[in-house]
């Protein structure tokens, strides 16, 4: 079995508020892609490993969040949805 996020592959949008304002918040994208210069080209797995979540065991996407009203940053976890590989 196979896990993805829903929001990386465009089959959802992050709608989520500011925990601070309560605005709408804008999706910046997986965390991982700014955790260096090539974090982008780096396995998602690898990535999740070294986070600091415990995103990959509970099979969720840590997603980078912007407030610009506030401009507050905050991370959403973003349940990841199960594919059976056939």
């Amino acid at each position: 079995m196979t896990f993805f996020c829903s929001v990386c592959n465009g089959f959802s949008k992050l709608n989520v508020n500011c925990p601070k304002c309560n605005h709408e918040a804008k999706d910046c994208g997986r965390l991982g892609d700014f955790m260096g210069p090539y974090s982008a080209y780096l396995a998602i797995d690898e990535l999740k490993n070294t986070n600091g979540y415990p995103d990959l065991i509970n099979h969720q996407c840590v997603h980078l969040a912007y407030c610009e009203s506030c401009h507050l940053e905050f991370h959403k976890m973003i349940s990841e949805t199960e594919h059976n590989n056939i």
